[in-house]
């Protein structure tokens, strides 16, 4: 079995930024385009962005994969709450369905568009740059990617319920990146994710990959994007408040100061660190509005279990429980540093008055 039409689509999101302006990037960048949800038949009209990001074609572009030269279409795909993918498509074509498992499990662990992926994140900040709000530094070393694989026909034809029930086993071994034979409990546990909206259209999710057959794709892919999306972000805030949790070590085993400008600056600080993650997670969790569609909604839900977002999210909420306590602490310090002050100022003023008193 052969795939007679089909690509491969790949992920690779940064985080470049607190916040993009994209309507400034429109005015540098006028071919891109707004994304847009909703356009297929299975997808309700009311599905939508809360703020749609930009995508910005880069054309074709010749790559190097596996010692062979290969064309791929480039887009870049920002977003308003810091963030940017670069999508990677190429034909599959004629592929054999067997080989997807070698494909996917060669992707998973040479990882080969990192790159190329630099190299237009570079090219794409040196364009639009100035519109980034407080850039992250070095964002190459922190990314996520992830592969769809798209299907719009096989050969000989083979509906979604029949390639479900009859090619499972080369189906999960594709999507957990795997050439060794999966065991039959885990096949079932690869393909829970599977779902069908129409007897001709299949997609199923996996931690790395996905498996899209279905000629409609494009909402679908706009999900995964987004997930991708939200993951990179969750590991960029727990990445952030490690380090920052770690620093507030030395600051509270440093003896209190007489005065407390000190503290109050650290408290004033956690403050706006707190502010500042509440803020992304909420612009990124509500990126999309998904109520009222099932399809999607299965989807994304179903995926987010696989990208362990829930947990990422609890360790995240975790280290702000725990700056929010180094917090009070450093308030109840300055606290009593100015009252120890005040105090002071008091015997002070005290001594001062007896001095005056006996001398003046």
């Amino acid at each position: 079995m052969r795939i007679a039409e089909g690509r491969l689509i790949a992920l690779v999101s940064y985080d470049v930024g607190f916040e993009i302006d994209l309507e400034r990037v429109g005015r540098l960048w006028p071919e891109g385009e707004r994304a847009s949800a909703g356009g297929s038949r299975k997808v309700s009209p009311r599905v939508e962005y809360t703020l749609p990001p930009l995508a910005l074609p880069l054309g074709e572009r010749r790559l190097v994969l596996r010692g062979e030269e290969r064309t791929a279409t480039v887009a870049v795909r920002l977003h308003e709450f810091g963030a940017l993918t670069v999508l990677f498509t190429l034909p599959l074509t004629g592929a054999a369905w067997e080989d997807l498992p070698e494909l996917t499990a060669w992707l998973a662990a040479a990882t080969p568009f990192t790159a190329d992926a630099h190299r237009v994140l570079d090219e794409t900040l040196a364009r639009v740059g100035e519109a980034v709000t407080r850039p992250t530094p070095a964002a190459h070393q922190l990314m996520e990617d992830y592969y769809a694989i798209q299907i719009t026909r096989l050969e000989p034809v083979l509906s979604a319920a029949a390639l479900l029930e009859d090619e499972r086993e080369v189906l999960a071994r594709t999507l957990h990146c795997e050439t060794l034979p999966l065991s039959r409990s885990e096949i079932d546990e690869v393909l829970a994710t599977a779902v069908t909206y129409t007897p001709q259209d299949l997609v199923v999710t996996d931690w790395q990959v996905a498996v899209v057959y279905d000629d409609e794709y494009e909402d679908v892919l706009n999900v995964l994007e987004l997930l991708n999306v939200q993951l990179l972000e969750l590991r960029f805030l727990d990445r952030m408040l490690d380090g920052r949790v770690n620093a507030l070590y030395g600051e509270v085993a440093r003896l209190p100061r007489l005065y407390a400008r000190g503290e109050v600056a650290v408290v004033r600080e956690l403050a706006l660190l707190r502010l500042d993650t509440a803020a992304l997670r909420e612009r990124m969790v509500n990126a999309l509005k998904l109520v009222g569609d099932l399809y999607l909604t299965k989807i994304h839900a179903r995926t987010a279990a696989r990208f362990h977002l829930e947990q990422w999210q609890r360790s995240v909420d975790g280290k702000l429980d725990l700056v929010q306590r180094v917090s009070d602490v450093f308030g109840t310090r300055a606290a009593t540093a100015r009252a120890e002050l005040l105090e002071l100022t008091i015997i002070i003023l005290i001594a001062v008055d007896i001095v005056l008193y006996f001398f003046g």
